[in-house]
């Protein structure tokens, strides 16, 4: 049997007005904003606010046992369409419930929907198997980069029927941590800010969302680009002053990185700076494009793999050691100039 497709949040939300319904939906990842939001749009369509109180239940596994949700399964609907019932954390229950749980998935009531979450979905276990053969797998996966905090802005901006342009959009998207939940704490500061006007303009953005976190850090990238060691410790200084945190400094320099050795691998491809200004690297605001394709020739694939590895370490120290932030990150800096 061909391997069932994990759908992907931002799919699922989109095509999901006009999907068949389904008798379970299995939402799974680590990113808890993301299944927060999918449960939301999943009970908006099913969740009958009248009847709320009677076909509606929501389970905890660390509380419930698979008897206490099959029984309501298997319940009929006193008021509204269907049941609606709720698991959340099914990863963690015991194998013998999950087994009720799947084999309940055999033959789901047709009056009833189950919606499963999860951390993950371990596909050797049978309950897992048996249950996703009935189910919608959506998977809510954590930023990757600034390219998936402006997919999901512009959902959020279409969706609240705000206008932003492209400029102000990807300005935000680089501005804030790779998590949803601080993204949309930042939309809804920046809704505040603007007190509700339909168009959000740069300037709105640039006063409200991480002014100087974000200034700081591409200072930073910047002196750096430059290879220019005293300038980039001065910066972190005041970064470490204002209690910046190493975790987040050390991802935004790992994606300033990843940038560099992009173009010299485009350039590498005889791609023309032109070229690979207009087209190759859109996560970029048009006018820092050619300063980033300069920088680029200050680092050779050799030295960047050095950068790389320095970089990574600094993250293990900054999350294991017992070290001062200051002191893994000065080193940090110190390494990546001398490179």
């Amino acid at each position: 049997m061909a391997k069932i497709r994990d759908i992907p949040h931002y799919e699922f939300l989109k095509k999901f007005p006009d999907q068949n319904i389904k008798p379970i939906y299995y939402i799974f990842g680590p990113e808890t904003y993301l299944k927060d939001q999918v449960l939301k749009k999943i009970s908006s369509k099913f969740k009958d606010l009248q009847a709320s109180d009677f076909d509606s239940v929501t389970f905890h596994a660390d509380t419930n046992s698979a008897i206490d949700v099959v029984e309501q399964l298997e319940m009929l609907p006193f008021l509204a369409k269907y049941r609606f019932i709720v698991l959340k954390n099914f990863d963690s229950m015991s194998v013998s419930d999950k087994n009720l749980i799947a084999e309940y998935s055999k033959n789901p009531v047709s009056s009833s929907i189950l919606v499963l979450t999860a951390e993950k979905i371990d596909e050797r276990i049978k309950a897992n198997k048996t249950i996703i053969e009935k189910a919608l797998k959506i998977i809510c996966r954590s930023p990757y980069n600034s390219s998936d905090i402006l997919r999901w802005l512009r959902d959020e901006v279409r969706e609240k029927k705000i206008t932003m342009d492209t400029g102000s959009m990807e300005f935000f998207s680089q501005s804030i941590e790779f998590d949803y939940q601080i993204a949309a704490n930042e939309l809804e500061k920046l809704i505040i800010y603007t007190k509700g006007k339909s168009r959000i303009t740069l300037d709105d953005v640039k006063d409200t969302v991480g002014r100087s976190r974000t200034n700081k850090v591409y200072d930073l990238q910047n002196e750096l680009g430059k290879r220019n060691l005293q300038k980039s410790l001065t910066i972190l200084e005041n970064m470490i002053a204002n209690n910046e945190s190493a975790v987040f400094i050390i991802i935004m320099l790992s994606n300033f990185f990843q940038l560099l050795w992009r173009i010299n691998a485009l350039q590498k491809n005889n791609i023309t700076n032109s070229e690979i200004e207009r087209r190759y690297i859109p996560e970029i605001l048009y006018r820092f494009r050619k300063n980033n394709i300069g920088y680029a020739q200050n680092y050779s694939f050799a030295s960047l793999r050095k950068i790389f590895a320095l970089l990574l370490q600094a993250d293990i120290d900054a999350k294991s050691l017992n070290l001062k932030d200051a002191i893994i990150l000065e080193t940090l800096i110190y390494r990546i100039c001398k490179s």
